[in-house]
């Protein structure tokens, strides 16, 4: 199955993905679980090819990652919520079996991840903008499952920050539970200072200066899980 987005002259580039998987000339940006590459002037993201029982459940119950990512981005573009615009994406089955997928954006050029910002000069300015951001988000009922310092993007274009959200497939639209989209403060920055500062500046907007308290519950709570699940991962290599 190939899904194109007229606004791009694609075709013959989801075709060979289709046939033959990424192009032997692809420039590889990332390659992990999931591989993420450059091809014809596009970025081409490869899932991972499922099991057995994720392959059935995506190819009859759930929506695959390529095919939610892609209309993710269809949807936050209407929302005047920045992500690279959506040129397609590629489900191939083998019978009811998903196998392999890709989705296929345009690339995206000139802007830095979150971690480390705490660092920069202009961080306070940052702040205020990205507690802005997330805001917005939330008072559109946008909540952002992997809203983390990967995904978040910013450049700077003389005084404002402009911000792209990438890795959209899981997401959720229409939220209006506030604890739901207070999760998106479990990992933002990279310490607890730095997330306190933002904390403050999103309660500000907010009107509610006491909520940034609670904010800050939800960062640490996330942070204590994280630690226990790296100790529990380093005893189980100690045993091996």
């Amino acid at each position: 199955m190939i899904v194109t987005n007229a606004d791009f002259d694609c075709g013959a580039l989801l075709e060979r993905l289709a046939a033959d998987g990424l192009p032997s000339d692809a420039k590889i940006i990332y390659r992990g679980r999931n591989t993420v590459a450059e091809a014809d002037g596009l970025c081409v993201k490869a899932f991972a090819v499922p099991g057995v029982i994720k392959g059935l459940i995506y190819g009859i119950l759930r929506s695959p990652k390529a095919k939610r990512a892609y209309e993710n981005a269809l949807r936050l573009g209407s929302m005047d919520i920045y992500t690279p615009e959506p040129a397609g994406y590629i489900l191939n089955k083998v019978g009811p079996l998903l196998r392999q997928s890709y989705y296929v954006c345009a690339m995206l050029e000139g802007y830095s991840e979150l971690r480390g910002i705490e660092k920069r000069a202009d961080f306070d300015a940052l702040a205020d903008a990205l507690a802005a951001f997330m805001y917005s988000l939330h008072r559109k009922g946008v909540f952002f499952k992997d809203f983390t310092q990967g995904n978040i993007l910013f450049k700077k274009e003389d005084d404002t920050y402009r911000f792209a959200l990438i890795d959209i497939n899981r997401m959720e639209f229409g939220v209006s539970d506030h604890r739901r989209l207070y999760e998106n403060f479990g990992s933002t920055l990279d310490t607890e200072a730095g997330q306190r500062a933002l904390a403050r500046r999103y309660a500000a907007l907010a009107g509610d200066p006491s909520l940034a308290d609670d904010l800050m519950e939800i960062y640490r709570h996330r942070q204590a899980k994280l630690w226990r699940k790296r100790r529990l991962k380093e005893r189980l290599r100690g045993r091996k």
